[in-house]
């Protein structure tokens, strides 16, 4: 048996992550603003077939760039077939990864990034698929216990935040294997993973109660349960997961029967109506369909606010704590281009630094403000409400003239902050 230096290594940075955890995850900032990163993305990334010193500093600024676009969680792809990123005894080396097992722990190093950029990290997993084109029996029990050892040997070796699990169960009807399991009825399909989801949320908890269990399947409920994924049971009956991300991939302009049809808000409208048992959910947004061309989701095309309206529309619903951006690279595509910056200005803040709310008649006090998300840079507008009693620099620079009270602004896009200044004599 292989000596697992970088597992050692890892517990020990679960003792110590939380000196990497900032003031933001400390505060009750309660939204999940979430991106995934697949196994596809390990190459464009600088991930794929690189020396360890590559691959930290690839890592390094993949999580900066996920934070700067205001995320704070990521469901990053450990295990997108029946392989592993990390050494293993029991699974096979992720070819997507590299060619060879490198002589370092991947994932260690990426939950160690993760951290360091303030991200909470979700170990995703695709539960049965084996190929593309070929899956393991969810009704074995052999198949069960090879899904438990590879959650087994995450929790147990890595500081990760969660487990996640997407939206591959039984095959679709698209799917080569479907044939095969044509037979079994929905509930069937169902029973044999709810039996694997139970198993593997039990084993999640006994780890750690704050440890985290969820699920992203498809956007629509009827083909979630023809597929064996009883969405409806795991958000009615405690036991099954801590949070569900329902992928609603779609516009407020789809045509649907030759009809415009609000898609997104119908969606919502029913995954927000089953969940019952208080269960987290999230929303998957499709970031990677801006500026598409659909013939029947003609939205992407013809806005660039797609997922900054859908962004207002799942803050207004109480029953939604966040969303989850698919993907990573849609980030920086030049397609996605307008969907970000709306996106971005959509979630943005401004805040000032260094004020105060009394000054004397010529006093001068230099203003600092701050933009977030990071990306949108941070060169603000300043403004006065009235420059007879104070006027303010293009660099934030306050001069008092004249006792009174004034407001003084700095404006990023439509955001803006305000301080209120009191000028004695």
């Amino acid at each position: 048996m292989k000596i697992r230096m970088y597992m050692i290594l890892s517990l020990v940075l679960m003792a110590v992550a939380s000196c990497f955890i900032g003031k933001e995850l400390e505060a009750a900032d309660t939204e999940v603003r979430a991106v995934w990163v697949s196994f596809f993305e390990y190459e464009t990334a600088g991930l794929k077939d690189k020396s360890e010193e590559e691959f930290r500093a690839n890592a390094d600024i993949m999580f900066k760039n996920i934070r700067n676009n205001g995320c704070n969680t990521v469901y990053f792809h450990v295990r997108a077939f029946d392989d592993a990123i990390w050494p293993s005894d029991n699974f096979e080396f992720s070819s997507y990864m590299g060619e060879y097992e490198p002589d370092y722990d991947p994932l260690a190093i990426l939950v160690e990034s993760a951290h360091k950029y303030q991200l909470s990290f979700h170990a995703w997993m695709n539960p049965y698929r084996i190929t593309q084109k070929k899956i393991y029996n969810p009704s074995k029990e052999s198949t069960r216990s090879r899904i438990l050892l590879a959650v087994k040997e995450v929790i147990d070796s890595y500081a990760v935040d969660g487990i996640h699990f997407d939206d591959y169960f039984y095959p679709s009807s698209s799917h080569k294997q479907y044939k095969k399991y044509k037979s079994v009825s929905k509930e069937e399909k169902m029973t044999y993973v709810n039996t694997m989801i139970q198993e593997v949320y039990n084993m999640v908890k006994q780890k750690s109660p704050t440890l985290q269990f969820g699920i992203s399947p498809a956007g629509n409920v009827e083909n979630c349960e023809a597929m064996g994924a009883d969405v409806k049971t795991w958000m009615s009956v405690p036991g099954y997961i801590d949070y569900i991300v329902p992928q609603i991939y779609w516009s407020n302009n789809y045509l649907l029967e030759g009809k415009r049809t609000k898609l997104f808000d119908k969606r919502l409208k029913q995954w927000t109506k089953l969940n019952t048992a208080g269960v987290q959910m999230y929303v998957g947004l499709g970031l990677y369909r801006g500026g598409m061309s659909d013939r029947y989701d003609r939205g992407w095309k013809k806005s660039s606010k797609v997922i900054a309206n859908e962004i207002g529309k799942i803050r207004k619903n109480a029953k939604v704590s966040g969303y989850s951006l698919f993907s990573y690279e849609s980030l920086y595509k030049e397609s996605c281009r307008k969907e970000v910056k709306n996106m971005l200005s959509k979630i943005s803040s401004v805040t000032i630094t260094g004020g105060k709310n009394t000054l004397t008649k010529g006093d001068k006090l230099r203003l600092k403000a701050s933009v977030w998300p990071l990306r949108l840079g941070q060169t603000v507008t300043w403004r006065t409400s009235n420059k007879r009693i104070a006027t303010v620099s293009k660099k934030g620079v306050v001069k008092a003239k004249k006792k009174g009270t004034v407001k003084i602004y700095a404006k990023k896009g439509t955001k803006k902050a305000v301080l209120r200044i009191k000028i004695i004599s």
